[in-house]
């Protein structure tokens, strides 16, 4: 690895700490992992995939509306990942945001990281096939015979 991942790797934990909210947005298959970070006793933090929806300002709006009872969320900390899932996970991020997840002390919070995990590695495996095949945006180069 060289020194401007490792320096950027670390930017992206310090940001993963200290932001309240986090989007990782994988532009490879168009999904956004958020990462909401508030919780009171009664619910937890939440983290979802979802397709990208704009602005920081849409994606701020849209989540203060789903969680109205808790303190307003005025900024969000979007990162873009061009990588695959697994090289995330293997950087450390995703261990990070499920280190945030649990320390909140919600017995569901590994389950919800495990659930968001699996279907972002499922859209990017649907993303794969489809770029295989010469589905949806893709096209492929050669074609078979017959075709």
């Amino acid at each position: 690895m060289n020194y401007d991942f490792q320096r950027r790797k670390r930017e992206i934990l310090r940001t993963i700490d200290e932001a309240e909210v986090v989007c990782i947005i994988f532009s490879n298959f168009g999904q956004s992992l958020i990462f909401d970070s508030r919780y009171t006793a009664e619910e937890p933090p939440r983290i979802a995939v979802s397709p990208p929806v704009g602005s920081g300002e849409r994606w701020l709006r849209q989540l203060n509306q789903a969680r109205p009872h808790l303190p307003r969320a005025k900024e969000m900390a979007t990162l873009p990942w061009v990588g695959s899932v697994a090289s995330m996970v293997h950087a450390g991020i995703w261990e990070r945001i499920v280190t945030r997840m649990v320390i909140a002390g919600f017995s569901s919070a590994e389950a919800s990281c495990k659930a968001a995990l699996d279907e972002v590695l499922e859209w990017e495996y649907r993303a794969t096939i489809a770029m295989v095949r010469g589905e949806g945006p893709f096209q492929t180069i050669w074609s078979r015979r017959g075709d």
